[in-house]
């Protein structure tokens, strides 16, 4: 009996122990510039997920958190393009999808071969000479730049009285700031500002939430795979759904490969018989990291 007591005892203090758990965080001395470039960020970014192809990295200071995702691999940019990018917040620290900003939004399905654009034929991802394999890499890169014109809505999901969606240049209610460019290396680099007034306890952090614990993670939609190119679609770690969006919606990354020196050739490893397959891909990357407060 007296035994059990102190078992029980110490599983209690031991909980106890763990949930009060700090996690280490990185302080922002200086506010980030949201502008879609990676100048502000440490080279490379310190977190990087190999099968979403999505280097990232997170930081706050008393007032904003600090959200950084980037790419170089051409077939990840354009799935994040065509069916957009999510990225959840949860300030608990847990995996509840509640709060989250969508951008870009996710276009229309449209056809491979619109106008102007031919679909590959059967194989030709897979075959072709080196010549051929750089007029596709080459149409790939034409139809990114493309897209990322077109990108220029977001919404908002959960936050306090801003979940409206947004054009991109305008500021909304809550004060968050969303960008996303592609720099002289071909890196995608996205980038946000979330104020703690958002969605946070406070308006400000200090001291006594230093290590409290707070999760982000960043969730693509695969696109759909072309029937002759065989094998599914939208595999990997998301489960293809996508929340809502539009006005009032309750709905709604980096360096891999493609070049650079800002993260290296991470994920660099692609072969051209591969080129296409990370855009058939839904991924969801959970990063779970502490407040960070420096006096």
């Amino acid at each position: 009996m007296i035994l059990s007591m102190f078992l029980l005892f110490v599983s209690c203090n031991s909980s106890k122990h763990s949930k009060s758990k700090k996690l280490p965080g990185v302080w922002q001395a200086e506010p980030i510039v949201i502008d879609g470039s990676n100048k502000d960020w440490p080279s490379p970014y310190p977190e990087y997920d190999d099968k979403a192809q999505l280097g990232y990295a997170v930081s706050n200071d008393k007032e904003n958190l600090y959200i950084t995702v980037e790419t170089g691999d051409l077939a990840t940019q354009l799935k994040i393009l065509k069916n957009g990018l999510t990225v959840w917040i949860d300030k608990t620290g847990e995996k509840t999808e509640e709060t989250a900003i969508n951008f870009p939004i996710p276009t229309e399905a449209k056809e491979e071969n619109e106008e102007g654009e031919k679909r590959p034929a059967k194989g030709q991802w897979q075959q072709g000479n080196g010549s051929s394999q750089d007029k596709q890499r080459m149409a790939l890169e034409d139809r990114v730049k493309k897209a990322i014109t077109e990108a220029n809505e977001y919404s908002l999901q959960g936050f306090k009285g801003c979940n409206l969606q947004f054009p991109v240049m305008e500021k909304d209610t809550c004060g968050i700031v969303v960008r996303m460019a592609i720099d002289n290396d071909n890196e995608m680099v996205w980038e946000a500002v979330v104020p703690f007034k958002s969605f946070y306890t406070k308006r400000e952090v200090d001291k006594r939430d230093k290590g409290k614990p707070m999760s982000i993670c960043f969730e693509t939609v695969g696109m759909k795979k072309p029937a002759n190119q065989g094998g599914g679609n939208r595999s990997g770690g998301g489960s293809g759904m996508r929340p809502s969006m539009g006005m009032g919606g309750m709905g709604m990354g980096m360096r891999m490969g493609g070049g650079g020196s800002h993260g290296g050739n991470r994920g660099g490893g692609q072969s051209n018989n591969s080129i296409m397959e990370p855009a058939y891909k839904s991924t969801k990357t959970w990063k779970k990291f502490g407040i960070a407060f420096l006096q």
